[in-house]
């Protein structure tokens, strides 16, 4: 299915002229230099094309005749390549035999080029098709480094980068190349070429019978940690894949046909080439795209933002996006999402995750729905991770880069240091958000490490471990718990995790206000007893509570401080004498809770104050 839905994107994109997709042997490649010639094949001048306007120049992206991988030998491209295959240039060495060897290879490169370009162009009646031809044939390879069109640009073209060359009359202004005489005089060169398989049968994508079939794929470029020059999505080199009498016949135990084949490459990479289209988690380089053709950027942008909205670049808001951000404020909210409620949910959408694999690449992920689904899918996990915080972090969709951020170590300025979270956690992650599956349970593992280590209990700590524990109960059909994952307090639950973390909340008040109020004490229990609570709490309680009986004679508050402790030790007939992992979790978001709870009344009665003081002066004034 996945090749089946890169070719139809292809068919899409090649169907729109404005989607600057490939045509049939022709790719998308990039021009550094232009020889600009005279009619008669002598050099005008030699051009600088690439874009000079920021620190590094960039060399332009156009279409050029099909240019597919070489990985050895000497394999010449058709009017557009290197410099050492167009005019045979090399690079001087400190050893001569070096240079002689170099020297070497570039002419027989240069005279491989020459020979495609003249089988191609010979019989075309051009005036720039014949001055290609006619240079060709003049210039002298054994004096490139000699040519005085040539002398500013030596240095850059001795480095070796980005010295791709195009042809160009003098007087015109298309490069030879996108001339409709020569781009003809190629497609029928190609097409010859494939009239002549080695091996005819039916394409497993197109269902054509008796079709060219590749031998080969087309490389794959984009694919972060993968091979320069490209890597193969469908590749054979192992005897078991030798059967049925393809011996040592590569692709074609997988039957593609030559059409689709360059189909199927040409979207993935360009799909790969789009900022809109790619983004990286963890070591996975993920790809998405909708079949919709009337509101495709628009769909694909939406999805960018919600699963990564740091990464994705900012697109302008329209009502499709609106429609489908409500929806899913109406899935975290717990309210019933109608299927009508979500415009077009019934637009196919496709991601797809890739990993480098030696000069292949693993196909990590692939999912395939439709909108509304993904919608669904999308708003299961804003939902989970719904936390309520006195700073309004509820409201802000933490991106998959923030989440793992959360497992690294902080340093003494509050940064995040040390080393960088597991490279596969992020791709894990990734999978469980788009099919709702369980959160990785290392992740879960990480933030319970990082809270014991470093004593940070923040918003989103405690949004990750809820939303873990939540999608435990809920696959796992564990109820005995799942009373205590809310966004916020919920006094009622008897689960006694929970209630410990909650009164843990309570001492650590208790001892705060009979020192004056938070912020008063360079150290509180939560610092010296905090792990220990959480993970044997027989052994720390009955000692915390004695300590607690003198910070509330001390403390303003110390009666309304043992009504909640009484409350909170109602529902807990003893202390456990161990907590498991998902207690754990349990004690530190009944922490967090009762925590955000004594702040919410804090503001709310600091906000009555305010309310009660503007009211009084507002009566002074009358």
């Amino acid at each position: 299915m996945i090749i089946q839905s890169l070719y139809q994107r292809y068919l899409d994109l090649a169907a729109d002229p404005s989607s600057g997709v490939s045509a049939l042997y022709f790719s998308t490649g990039k021009i550094s230099y232009v020889l600009e010639l005279e009619t008669d094949g002598r050099l005008a001048a030699f051009l600088d094309v690439r874009d000079h306007s920021g620190k590094k120049p960039l060399p332009r992206t156009v279409t050029v005749p099909e240019q597919t991988s070489r990985s050895s030998g000497i394999v010449p491209f058709f009017l557009t390549d290197k410099a050492e295959y167009v005019i045979g240039y090399y690079a001087l060495s400190s050893k001569e035999a070096e240079t002689v060897k170099k020297s070497s290879d570039a002419r027989r490169k240069y005279e491989a080029f020459k020979d495609l370009a003249v089988k191609v162009l010979k019989d075309v009646e051009d005036i720039a098709a014949k001055a290609v031809l006619a240079f060709l044939e003049q210039w002298d390879v054994a004096k490139v480094r000699e040519h005085p069109l040539l002398q500013a640009h030596m240095s850059d073209l001795d480095k070796g980068i980005d010295t791709n060359i195009a042809f160009k009359l003098r007087g015109q202004l298309a490069l030879v190349h996108e001339l409709e005489t020569v781009k003809s005089a190629w497609i029928r060169y190609r097409q010859e070429q494939d009239s002549v398989s080695e091996y005819d049968s039916q394409c497993l994508i197109t269902g054509e019978m008796d079709v060219p079939i590749a031998k080969t794929h087309g490389k794959i470029k984009g694919v972060r940690g993968a091979q320069q020059a490209g890597a193969s999505l469908v590749s054979f080199n192992f005897r078991s894949a030798e059967s049925y009498g393809k011996d040592h016949q590569q692709s074609y135990n997988s039957p593609v046909g030559k059409t689709a084949m360059f189909g199927y490459t040409t979207a993935l990479n360009h799909l790969l080439a789009s900022p809109r289209n790619r983004m990286l988690m963890g070591d996975m380089t993920v790809v998405f795209w909708s079949g919709s053709k009337e509101a495709a950027e628009e769909v694909e942008a939406f999805f960018a933002g919600a699963v990564d909205p740091n990464a994705a670049a900012p697109v302008e808001e329209t009502s499709l996006t609106a429609q489908l951000k409500d929806a899913i404020v109406r899935i975290r909210k717990g309210d019933r999402l109608e299927t009508n409620m979500v415009p077009q949910g019934d637009t196919p959408f496709f991601v797809l995750g890739l990993s480098p694999n030696n000069a292949r690449l693993a196909v990590r992920f692939f999912w395939q729905g439709n909108l509304g689904d993904m919608v669904e899918k999308l708003g299961q996990h804003a939902a989970d991770f719904s936390l309520a915080s006195a700073d309004g972090w509820r409201e802000e969709h933490p991106s998959s880069y923030r989440i793992l951020e959360e497992t690294r170590r902080v340093g003494s300025d509050g940064k995040k240091v040390g080393d960088e979270p597991p490279a596969r956690l992020g791709g894990e992650l990734f999978r469980s958000i788009l099919l709702g599956t369980a959160y990785p349970y290392s992740l879960y593992t990480s933030i319970l490490n990082r809270v014991r280590a470093d004593g940070i209990v923040n918003p989103l700590r405690v949004s990750i471990i809820k939303a873990h524990l939540t999608r435990y109960c809920r696959i796992n059909k564990v109820d005995s718990y799942k009373e205590a994952l809310t966004m916020s307090l919920n006094a009622d639950t008897k689960e006694p995790a929970y209630r410990l973390g909650r009164l843990f909340a309570v001492l650590e008040r208790a001892q705060q206000e009979a020192a004056g109020g938070p912020g008063r004490l360079n150290a509180t229990i939560k610092d010296r007893y905090f792990n220990a609570a959480s993970s044997n709490p027989a052994a720390v309680f009955p000692i915390l509570i004695k300590l607690s009986q003198h910070h509330m004679s001390k403390s303003q508050y110390g009666s309304f401080r043992d009504r909640e402790m009484q409350e909170i030790l109602d529902g807990v007939e003893n202390f456990p004498a161990h907590l498991d992992m998902q207690r754990q979790g349990l004690f530190i978001l009944g922490y967090y809770h009762q925590k955000h709870a004594f702040s919410a009344q804090s503001q709310a009665a600091a906000e009555a104050k305010n309310e009660a003081a503007a009211a009084a002066e507002k009566q002074e004034q009358e």
